[in-house]
């Protein structure tokens, strides 16, 4: 979104309304003073109240992500012991909202049995249907009657549902959304419902007729679909002024199942999605030539409309149940869609269900949060099914399908780069993946800082996916009663088997760092049930937002928001009165500008799940007298600004008002990167063997096969050109692309190469390895699928005879037959021979044990001989070497070695008298355990000495760390088989819990089955429940205490100060880095890039990064770059990054990636 009005454009004067004297507020209000004088237009019949509480704001500054979420937790929950909480949770009794969505459990007809949408309950709209200025309420009913109410005022409902005739008794109902379909300024009303079995209904639109009435003329618009119908969103996705209709289906649970391939055709007649387009008040089938999927896989449960591109066309986000993909339908502006997830989103949640779509972080673009049901507490989560296990994944991404997570997905919207819109999925980082069996998202700004806040609805029933149920149904005898039918009898007890868990729901305040804490307690929210539909609605016009939900078997709830009396932040809402038959704006977008902060609001009003919200938009604007500015950009593209528009009103704003045609901006004018991956032509692509390290290690978090390719820079040949060098995987040999005078490359043939085609290369790098003047090839061999001392673990130096040509020398290296990681070369000794560090990672088949790593001294003939146990003992087991480095950090003239790992500290070693003694503790980085995966020394701050850059896993994972609550793994032969065990720990809420479940330990450690014959048996228990003490002992314990990619700054006086890069560094794990002035103000600046796919499903892949472009201020400090500004799109698993120095005095930035092609960029400052 343009941050100010697109340059050149005509803006008349009516279109910048500046405020006056005569319009500001009055002082503020005491309870029952009229409204102030001269607001814009107040909407709404009653006066809003404010109280004198007050109560404490933190604000968390985005770049100061360091802060621990329970410091936040700590300081939000500060406030005076007496400070009332945010909402109120009004008894229908005062009211008069008695709605009970009463789902009967012994209905053998209909039943979770036979129906496994049984407890997904019903929806909630709201909206002012009678026209006098307060939001009415309509609930959805699954098998009663459903039921509209009036709003009287003063949180007042009457039941006018007979009287207008809406019940719909019929059918199985779900969603609901009001909107003005006939565009004569009234809202109607469309249900949709389920027809299949016992239900015989049909989604009906109800027409407002303006006197508190409506009329079911569902047939005469076209819209009388009957079939799995959950939600119907409408919008004009063709830009002709009206609004079309998306309907959401869900498949027929008769050909439920897991599929060999995808099948979204052909056209299902009950179920598949289906696309309407509005022609002239007639709605027709448009799906097939708008390219909407319609197979019998659509097992939609969440859709909303928003512009995600920001080229101003409606896009939807589909959420799917089940194996079927989550589907992003990119709106082409020409009446037809293009399905899009695969290219925009690494992944999704699995099982989705209610989404939402709203800018949360104030950068201008549309955020998407869709629901799972990965549960919180940990006696829930491991007697739940949820992650599907590695070959099950594997198998449906062979199918087809692209990666799906059992949790909740934050995807943070990247903008439109490379010609596409990029997400990168956030919701670990934010702290929102995990909120149990969850329906309805909804941002909104329920506290009135400016910062859109998340409520969250969950709960289910009955709970079908419990373990100890499912083992319990597989019975034969079960399953054979079930074969002739359900009888009272047997569904009253498997409906008993399944656990009845009430649930609390979630209402994360936004922490304005991307991150969110859960206040559902502190707020007034934390009652547990089962709640599916919601909505916000400002119910008394007060300026704060409200929360209405639909319980199952339980009556509905109206919270009211007190934040207006407690914390007295201002407030902006906007109505919008469109032109034309879309009389609501539908599509519009609002964009406050206030004290150098964005809000971006659409107006999309359903959204959630099976419901729609307030149709006016609501701005929180904290402590804020007024705003800079307010832009209101509408379907058509006209726009109008409005400046220094006073807090605390409605106002009321009409299309007709604007003019002229705002133009979205299509990326950076200038950016700072240039893929010329295209011109360049390296023609190389990795080709990754297939070896599944599961198969050997079933608990080891993520694979250590895929480390590769290996990348090196030198000019080969000596005519003043760098050249490439990149490394191949098992079967794939290295290729070596010598640089020509116009800036191409030519493949070097090099049968040497070819010959050690079975090592997997890893890393490598060029050095004059014999002192004759020419770049030799040192290559390191790694791979995770070589046992023992397999010939192809071994490193390899390849010499080079001057003229780029090169061969092996076999007798170079002695003997290293571990799976290898990394080289460093440094002359430590002084000799003017380079010496090397060469790193290992792991002990095949022994993850968790320390292989041993090499310091190999050079006898001045390029030959080395390891004088590790000499001079370096601490060096042999050192620990899973990830990266080393040679610097002289204390400026005492020699080189000392700083080294990396999984589940090491960052060591450092520094040398005296010839040997290298562990300083860790004495350089302050004692502590430091993580994953660490690449250093880079660099000096950042200007002071002349080098600091480290590290590349570690992040915080966006599930894991956590830190250094009071480590994450350990506990390596050891825990089932006297004569192998290994790894069982990962970490600490939820305080207590640390192993990562693995019951079937996955018991499939190892068979004993442990008669010990914990349920699910429910090994429910929460820990380590030490698990294992006696005298066994835990026996374990080699590894730890991890950080997460966070950081960097080391050198103190001067042999000491480092370790700081965690920018937030968005932590997106996914670095694995590479270079350092340069990329943006041409004089200041070292950082690339990082990395991704990690291979991981646990448990897990899931970490894929968030593209690339990533810290600017530094000189001084230590950094700032990270928008991606849709530095240009940078660097997808898929980095592994090294090499600048390589053109012909014509350019650079190129060389990006190896795993099981993929070299990618190209070049800086263009």
């Amino acid at each position: 979104m343009a941050h100010e009005p697109a340059p050149g454009l005509d803006l008349p004067a009516r279109r910048h309304r500046r405020f006056s004297l005569a319009s500001r507020p009055g002082p503020r209000r005491r309870p029952g003073d009229p409204n102030p004088t001269g607001a814009i237009r107040q909407v709404g019949a009653r006066n809003a109240e404010r109280g004198t509480g007050a109560r404490k704001t933190l604000r968390v500054p985005r770049s100061d992500f360091r802060v621990p979420r329970l410091l936040l937790l700590l300081a939000a929950c500060g406030r005076s012991a007496h400070a009332p909480p945010l909402f109120e949770l009004l008894p229908p009794s005062a009211t008069g909202v008695t709605f009970v969505n009463a789902v009967p459990e012994q209905d053998t007809a209909l039943n979770i049995i036979n129906f496994l949408n049984y407890y997904d309950g019903g929806g909630v709209a709201v909206g002012d249907v009678d026209g006098d200025g307060l939001p009415d309420l309509y609930f959805t009913s699954n098998v009663g009657p459903n039921r509209l109410y009036r709003n009287l005022g003063n949180y007042r409902f009457e039941d006018v549902t007979e009287r207008a005739g809406v019940a719909d008794p019929a059918g199985w109902k779900t969603g609901v959304t009001m909107a003005d379909v006939n565009g004569d300024g009234r809202l109607d009303i469309y249900v949709s419902a389920m027809s299949s079995l016992t239900m015989h209904g049909h989604n009906v639109l109800y027409i407002n007729n303006g006197d508190g009435t409506f009329t079911d003329r569902t047939k005469e618009y076209g819209l009388d679909f009957a079939g799995y119908s959950t939600q119907a969103v409408f919008f004009d996705y063709d830009g002709d002024g009206d609004l079309d209709m998306y309907l959401l289906n869900y498949s027929t649970h008769a050909e439920r199942g897991q599929r060999a391939h995808p099948q979204r055709e052909p056209r299902h007649p009950r179920a598949g999605d289906r696309l309407f387009r509005n022609d002239g008040g007639h709605f027709v089938d448009v799906s097939a030539q708008a390219h909407i999927y319609g197979g019998v896989e659509g097992y939609g449960l969440g859709v909303v409309a928003s512009d995600v591109n920001l080229d101003g066309c409606p896009d939807l986000y589909v959420a799917n149940d089940f194996q079927e993909d989550d589907f992003l339908y990119i709106n082409n502006c020409d009446g037809t869609f293009t399905e899009s997830g695969a290219t925009a989103l690494g992944h999704t949640s699995h099982a989705s269900m209610g989404v939402d779509v709203a800018d949360y972080n104030n950068d201008g673009r549309p955020d998407l949060m869709v629901l799972d049901m990965l549960p919180e507490r940990e006696d829930v989560l491991k007697t739940s099914v949820n992650a599907d296990p590695w070959p099950i994944e594997h198998m449906k991404e062979q199918a087809g399908y692209y990666p799906q997570y059992a949790r909740n997905t934050l995807q943070l919207n990247r903008g439109p780069v490379g010609g596409a819109v990029r997400f990168s999925e956030i919701g670990y980082l934010a702290g929102v993946h995990a909120t149990d069996w969850s329906w309805a998202p909804l941002f909104a700004d329920l506290d009135n800082d400016g910062n859109k806040d998340l409520f969250i609805t969950n709960g289910i029933y009955r709970r079908p996916n419990d373990l100890d149920y499912l083992a319990a149904v597989r019975d034969p005898a079960i399953q054979a009663a079930l074969a002739t039918g359900i009888s009272s009898g047997l569904l009253r007890r498997l409906t008993h088997l399944m656990p009845h868990v009430p649930i609390a729901n979630y209402a994360y305040r936004n922490n304005g760092d991307l991150t969110f804490t859960n206040m559902a307690k502190a707020w007034g929210l934390a009652q547990p049930g089962f709640t599916n539909g919601a909505v916000y609605a400002d119910l008394n016009n007060s300026g704060a937002l409200d929360l209405v939900v639909n319980n199952l078997n339980a009556p509905a709830a109206i919270y009211r928001n007190h934040a207006r009396e407690i914390n007295h932040n201002a407030y902006l809402t906007v109505a919008l009165r469109g032109s034309g038959a879309n009389t609501g704006g539908i599509g519009a977008k609002v964009i406050v500008r206030q004290h150098g902060t964005t809000q971006l609001v659409e107006q999309m009003p359903t959204r959630g799940f099976e419901s729609s919200v307030d149709p006016r938009l609501h701005f929180g604007l904290g402590a804020a007298t007024q705003i800079d500015s307010l832009t209101v950009i509408w379907p058509d593209r006209r726009y109008q600004v409005l400046t220094h528009v006073p807090a605390d009103r409605t106002l009321t704003l009409s299309q007709g008002d604007a003019a002229g045609r705002y133009r979205y901006p299509r990326g950076a004018a200038r950016p700072l990167f240039a893929d010329v991956t295209d011109r360049v032509a390296l023609d190389f692509q990795h080709q990754e063997n297939s070896f599944y390290d599961y198969s050997r290690e079933p608990l080891v978090p993520h694979v250590l096969s895929r480390e590769g390719p290996a990348l090196a820079v030198a000019d080969v040949n000596g005519d003043g050109l760098d050249d490439i060098y990149v490394g191949g995987a098992k079967w794939q040999a290295g290729a070596l692309f010598v640089q020509q005078r116009d800036g191409t490359f030519r493949r070097s043939a090099e049968p040497a190469f070819q010959t050690d085609s079975l090592s997997e290369d890893v890393a490598a790098t060029f050095f004059d390895a014999n002192g004759d003047g020419h770049p030799d090839l040192y290559v390191v061999s790694g791979g995770n699928e070589f046992w023992g001392d397999h010939a192809a673990l071994q490193d390899r130096l390849y010499v080079n005879d001057g003229h780029g040509n090169f061969h092996r020398d076999a007798a170079a290296l002695p003997r290293v037959l571990e799976t290898g990681s990394c080289v460093a070369v440094g002359d430590y000794n002084g000799d003017g021979h380079p010496d090397l560090f060469v790193g290992r990672r792991v002990v095949a088949g022994k993850y968790g044990l320390a292989p041993r790593s090499y310091l190999l001294e050079n006898d001045g003939t390029g030959h080395f001989r390891d004088v590790t146990l000499e001079k370096a003992p601490a060096l042999a087991q050192v620990g899973m070497v990830t990266a080393a480095t040679w610097i002289d950090y204390d400026h005492d003239g020699r080189l000392d070695l700083i080294v990396t790992g999984e589940w090491m500290a960052v060591r450092v070693f520094h040398q005296e008298d010839g040997r290298f003694v562990d300083r860790t503790r004495e350089a302050g980085l004692a502590g430091t355990e993580g994953w660490w995966n690449s250093v880079l020394p660099v000096d950042v701050n200007g002071d002349g000495r080098d600091d480290l850059v590290l590349g570690n896993l992040g915080l966006n994972s599930y894991l956590r760390a830190s250094p009071t609550e480590p994450a350990r793994l506990y390596v050891h032969d825990f089932g006297h088989t004569g192998t290994l065990e790894q069982i990962l720990t970490f600490y939820q809420h305080g207590v640390s819990y192993p990562l693995v479940g019951r079937d996955e330990l018991v499939r190892l450690i068979p004993q442990l089955g008669s010990r914990y014959p349920s699910y429910a048996d090994f429910g929460a228990s820990r380590l030490d429940d698990i294992f006696p003490a005298s066994t835990l002992k026996q374990a080699t314990v590894l730890e991890a205490r950080v997460f966070a990619s950081s960097i080391a700054l050198n103190n001067g006086d042999g000491t480092f100060t370790l700081r965690p890069l920018p937030v968005e560094a932590q997106f996914a794990p670095v694995y590479a880095s270079l350092a340069a002035d990329w943006d041409g103000d004089g200041h070292t600046d950082l690339l990082l890039a990395g991704n990690l796919y291979g991981v646990q499903p448990a897990l899931g892949r970490y894929d968030a990064s593209f690339g990533l472009l810290l600017s530094g201020t000189g001084d230590g400090r950094f700032a990270a770059v928008d991606v849709e500004q530095s240009g940078l799109m660097i997808a898929g698993q980095v592994r090294h990054l090499g600048l390589v120095q053109r012909a014509d005095g350019s650079r190129l930035i060389v990006v190896a990636r795993n099981d993929d092609k070299l990618q190209i960029l070049r800086p263009l400052r």
